[in-house]
Parts: C-alpha cells; sequence; structure tokens
C-alpha cells in the first residue's frame, strides 16, 4: 500500500471572555463549502465533533471541537486538492467544487477523509466504469486516532470518483459510495471490513449507458446512500438524461431501493429483489416513486423510521422542498415544505417515530438567511415552521447533512455566504439546538492576508468561465 506522509499544525484553543467570542469557527471556507451530497461532512465520536470542509485552493480542512472543554482545535489542512486551480480565485466559475471532502471516523478512532474527484482525469488510466472526468479521488486518514494535526494518504479506492458518501455499519464495516466517473458513468460502492485500510473490487449498483430513447442521451443519474435499518443501506437518486457529447443539468424523476449488506441483494419498497447494476428501465420499472415529466428534481437526503419505512425529501425549481413517505402500502403524495416568506432550500431531517419528522433547512426570506426546523406530526401530510437555531442578516447559507451521531449542540455543519461580497471565502459555523457553537474571535482568523492580495486581483469574467466550464462538460 502506498502512503505519503503529511505534517500539519495544530491551532490553538484558548480562554476569552464571552465578549470576544465570534459565532463562527473558521474564516476559510471557499467556494461552496459544504454540500449534504458529499457525506457526512462531520462526526460525533467519543466527545469531539470532527468537521470537514472546503478551504483555500479547494483543499480539505478539518477542525474538531471538544465538547467537554468547549474548545476548538484546527482547522489544518489534511490534503491538497489536485481541482484547485489557485489560493484565491474571485470568479466562481473558476471553481470545481466537487472534490469537497466527506468525512468517517473508524472504530479505532482514526478519521477518513474522500475528496479531490470530479470523476477522475484521463491521467489516473482506464475507467471501466465510465467517463473520466478530472481530478483524482483521494482517500486521506489521520496517523493517530483522534489526532488531526497529521494525515497520510492511502492509496487504496479508485481514482475515478466523485461525490463521495461514507456509510458505516453497526458491525464497523464500511461503505465507500461514489460515481464512477463524470456524468456519463456508473455509480458504484467499494467496502471495507478492516477500517477503510483496504477495500474489496468496484460493485456497480447504477448503471450507465446509452439511452433507449436515443443515440443522443446518455442514461445517468444523481444518488444518496445512507444507512437503513440494521444491516441495510438505502440509495435514493434522480435521473439525469446527458445529452452526448455536451453535458446539460436535467434531472427528473425521484426513486428508491434498498440493501441487505448480508448477501449484497437489492430490494424495492415492496422488498421485490432489484437486479444489479439498475438500468433505467429496470429502475423505472421497480424503484420509481414519481415520474416528474419536464420539472426537475434533485436530489435530497432518506431516513428509514423504526417501522423500517423510508421517508425522503428531493428538491425541486424555485428552492422548494418536497417531502416522501412510504406508508407500509403506497407512496403519500409528496408534500412541499415551505411558507409564504421564503423557500426551504436544503439540509437533512429526524424522524422521532413514524409521523413525527423535523427537517432542518436553509431558509432566504426577506433579507435574512436561516438555518430552522419544520415539523410534522401527521406523517408530512402538514408542515408547521418551528424554532430558527441560526439567522444573519445579508446571508444565505449551504448546509451538510446531518452531523453523524451529532449531540444537539452539534446538529449541522454550515458555511456562510455573505450577499455581495467580493471574494469566495465564507465563514464556518457549527449549528445546534442552542445556534452555533462559538470560538474566540482571535482563534477564527485562518485567511491571513488574502483578502488583501485578493484586492489586487483583476476583476473577474464569470459568464466566460461558466461558458467556457459548460462547453468543456464540467458540470455538475
Amino acid at each position: 500500500m502506498f502512503r505519503i506522509l503529511i505534517a500539519l499544525s495544530l491551532g490553538g484553543a484558548g480562554s476569552i471572555r464571552a465578549a470576544d467570542q465570534s459565532d463562527h469557527f473558521s474564516d476559510n471556507g471557499y467556494g461552496k463549502t459544504v454540500s449534504n451530497m458529499q457525506h457526512p461532512a462531520a462526526e460525533h465520536f467519543n466527545g469531539v465533533t470532527y468537521v470537514a470542509y472546503q478551504g483555500p485552493h479547494e483543499d480539505p480542512y478539518v477542525a474538531a471541537y471538544t465538547h467537554a472543554t468547549g474548545t476548538w482545535a484546527g482547522p489544518v489542512r489534511a490534503g491538497v486538492n489536485p481541482l484547485g486551480l489557485s489560493p484565491d480565485q474571485v470568479d466562481p466559475g473558476a471553481l470545481d467544487n466537487h472534490g469537497r471532502p466527506a468525512l468517517v471516523v473508524d472504530a479505532q478512532g482514526h478519521i477518513h477523509l474522500i475528496f479531490g474527484g470530479h470523476g477522475g482525469s484521463p491521467l489516473c488510466g482506464e475507467n471501466k466504469f465510465g467517463t473520466p472526468g478530472s481530478g483524482r479521488q483521494i482517500h486521506v486518514v489521520t496517523q493517530k486516532p483522534g489526532d488531526i494535526s497529521s494525515w497520510e494518504v492511502l492509496d487504496n479506492v479508485s481514482p475515478f470518483g466523485t461525490y463521495g458518501q461514507w456509510v458505516k455499519l453497526a458491525n464497523n464495516d464500511i461503505y465507500l459510495f461514489y460515481r464512477h466517473g463524470a456524468h456519463r458513468s456508473d455509480w458504484v460502492y467499494q467496502k471495507s471490513t478492516d477500517h477503510a485500510r483496504s477495500f474489496a473490487p468496484t460493485v456497480s449498483v447504477l448503471k450507465h449507458k446509452v439511452s433507449e430513447a436515443g443515440p443522443a442521451i446518455h442514461d445517468s443519474w444523481y444518488a444518496w446512500f445512507e444507512n437503513g435499518r440494521g444491516d441495510t443501506i438505502t440509495a435514493s437518486y434522480v435521473y439525469h438524461p446527458c445529452l452526448d457529447p455536451a453535458h446539460n443539468a436535467h434531472r427528473q424523476n425521484t426513486y428508491f431501493m434498498l440493501m441487505d449488506t448480508r448477501d449484497a441483494s437489492w430490494t424495492n419498497v415492496q422488498g421485490q429483489k432489484v437486479s444489479m447494476p439498475v438500468t433505467k428501465e429496470s429502475a423505472d420499472r421497480h424503484t420509481l416513486i414519481l415520474a416528474t415529466g419536464t420539472e426537475k428534481s434533485n436530489h435530497g437526503t432518506c431516513h428509514i423510521d423504526r417501522e423500517g419505512h423510508p421517508h425522503l425529501f428531493f428538491r425541486f425549481p424555485g428552492g422548494t422542498v418536497r417531502y416522501f413517505r412510504w406508508d407500509g402500502k403506497a407512496w403519500q403524495k409528496p408534500t412541499t415544505v415551505e411558507d409564504a416568506n421564503g423557500f426551504g432550500h436544503d439540509g437533512d431531517f429526524i424522524i422521532d417515530s413514524p409521523l413525527k419528522v423535523r427537517m432542518l433547512l436553509s431558509q432566504a426570506a426577506n433579507g435574512t438567511g436561516s438555518v430552522g426546523w419544520w415539523n410534522t406530526t401527521d406523517g408530512g401530510r402538514t408542515w408547521a415552521r418551528g424554532e430558527s437555531l441560526f439567522s444573519l442578516p445579508g446571508h444565505t447559507f449551504e448546509t451538510s447533512a446531518l452531523v453523524r451521531n451529532g449531540p444537539p449542540e452539534a446538529r449541522m455543519l454550515v458555511g456562510g455566504i455573505k450577499d455581495q461580497q467580493s471574494h469566495l471565502y465564507h465563514n464556518m459555523y457549527l449549528i445546534g439546538d442552542h445556534g452555533a457553537i462559538g470560538r474566540p474571535t482571535a482563534e477564527t482568523n485562518h485567511l491571513g492576508d488574502r483578502l488583501e492580495a485578493i484586492k489586487a486581483m483583476p476583476p473577474s469574467n464569470a459568464k466566460a468561465e461558466a461558458k467556457r466550464r459548460k462547453k468543456a462538460g464540467l458540470g455538475d
């Protein structure tokens, strides 16, 4: 196994008057800092919440909050993202953002990240499950349990990856799900039974191929994988009719299926076996929840209640979030979670009981960004806006998935975006039931003089760069 050692130093933590506390823990989030697609971005383990996000140069940064002492360590850079062009771009179109890190803590306490890939460049070799893209999927791990100060690269997963997603089972097996290449590629997983020190060969789950609708369309997917109940793993996904050779942004339909990890078999919501890998035709026949037609749908998250029934949300145009639930006999009619003053954009949710669900969403309304609860007590037929956990005027927020095993004071990792700012750096927040976990202001500055250097850069040409990226097929 090939290993590269990376030595890094920690930022200190101190005790300062509450008046000198900031609500963010770092100022060096960069671009689209987090997403619930690359997940989890944070995990609580042995009294510490570890968080990972995209920082300067699109590199992965990790910080750690110790709950008993109320102190932060880091952030530290855990690796180098090959997608990063320069540390201080001011043009959002110049950032790739697909190499954001996902984090998992193994049973021995080592922290693992997966990051850096937008499908893997042709320099990585032959992609047997799709088309190459850019960057390289990289796996790093801490040299010592619980210590984020030093990291090493483990060359034990495919370089052809993007949208890395960790699933850890109760028996400590770890699954890594990802899209094996650029847009026209399979979704796959690799399994580890030794704390992610080695992985079994790649297994295809969702099949890409030329569409039966015609040679100019390629069947592709966007998927989200997560723990189910017991030894199961859920898959919720949408269909992407990708134009070939040019990429397009349309996505449609909503789907669900379930894996039994004891024998690696997959079933639909009715318990019927589904052959692997799933094609567009078999997905429509066996795992379809809702056919959306020309209306665009996008991934959300999925969880299973104590009766074994899935609850999901997907995102739709206008920033709306629609909730789906299997009631044991049929898919309940989806409902939109919103209010008259703004829309739910993205987030995650907690199932308290089959009928009681709390959805934690970012909101943007009346010039103020917030992250707060939406609640249902009737299985999603009606929703009521609950408590706002954190808000700032003149901001919007990007949200991670829920912190894995997170305590109430650490629910979600959030990147704040200030309106009309002239750079791409953002404050990072760890949000819980009592708001954002603060940090002494003197410890939150990790940009140094970067913002002064940015002022000397030429103005951006975002439209030209976005056009270039679209032509090159470097979209989502």
